[in-house]
């Protein structure tokens, strides 16, 4: 067996993976995960909170309107994909969380969501509904076991820092070698403040918060262990009542060096 193209392939999958993850603001591909958490039914934002939110209860947020039909366009450009468009839709809302639905070129993804008093959590890795993503001859689909943390807080004030955790196991298969999949995403968050941002869409004062992520995720192979790591860091900047405009960051993954911005061209929120 060619390990060095196992490898490879490993390395090329985990590329597209984040990248596709990169553009919702989360991290990579995933099945739907329960939780026994119990969750308050009132939001902690109030009228008098400061700032003005979207969406109602336990999703209301400050910066991510959680309106179901809300769409946003994107254009990706650089990166090791070497660009790509998309756009995001929240296609269904519950009393505890939401659906995402990103639509690329060839590709259609969901991401599950849920809303706690602290905030919005990406409940997923991201990645299509089946759970599976496929590029060339490789197939990876992964279970998330574990979630803490917060991904998006209710509200975000200059100087706050938060974190987002997700663990995870599946399988993985490469030029027909199956494989066990075992891993973690890990994100800080740090609000560096505000500014004005121009983009596509217009131009908006926004709050910069800078992310950064480490993926790990070890293959193992008739026992042979091929662990890949992904490291990033981008700078998000996030629109009260409009949710992110612009990400703009650089990542490495096994030594292969990549850059990206991310650009919002167009928007609803009904």
């Amino acid at each position: 067996m060619k390990w060095k193209f196992v490898f490879n392939g490993i390395s090329l999958l985990l590329i597209f993976t984040f990248m596709t993850a990169c553009s919702s603001g989360a991290a990579p591909t995933v099945a739907p995960v329960s939780t026994e958490t119990s969750i308050p039914t009132e939001a902690a934002i109030s009228p008098d909170a400061g700032m003005p939110v979207t969406g109602a209860g336990l999703c209301a947020n400050a910066y991510y309107p959680v309106r179901e039909g809300a769409t946003w366009t994107y254009q990706s450009v650089g990166g090791p994909t070497d660009g790509f468009g998309f756009t995001d839709t929240i296609t269904s809302i519950r009393e505890d969380g939401f659906t995402l639905t990103t639509q690329f070129k060839d590709l259609t993804r969901t991401q599950e969501w849920s809303c706690t008093s602290e905030g919005l959590v990406a409940l997923q890795l991201g990645g299509p509904s089946a759970a599976t993503l496929n590029t060339q001859d490789m197939q990876l689909n992964l279970d998330v076991n574990d979630v803490s943390g917060v991904t998006i807080p209710n509200t975000i004030i200059s100087g706050d820092q938060w974190q987002h955790n997700l663990g995870f196991t599946g399988k993985l298969s490469v030029a027909g070698q199956e494989a066990e999949a075992t891993g973690n995403a890990q994100s800080s968050f740090t609000a560096l403040g505000e500014e004005s941002v121009t983009v596509a869409a217009g131009t908006f004062d926004a709050m910069k918060v800078q992310t950064d992520t480490t993926l790990n995720i070890t293959a193992t192979i008739q026992g042979l262990n091929i662990p890949v790591t992904l490291s990033s860091t981008y700078t998000f900047w996030f629109v009260q009542g409009v949710g992110w405009v612009k990400a703009s960051g650089s990542g490495d993954i096994g030594g292969q060096s990549f850059s990206e911005s991310i650009e919002l061209q167009s928007y609803s929120i009904p």
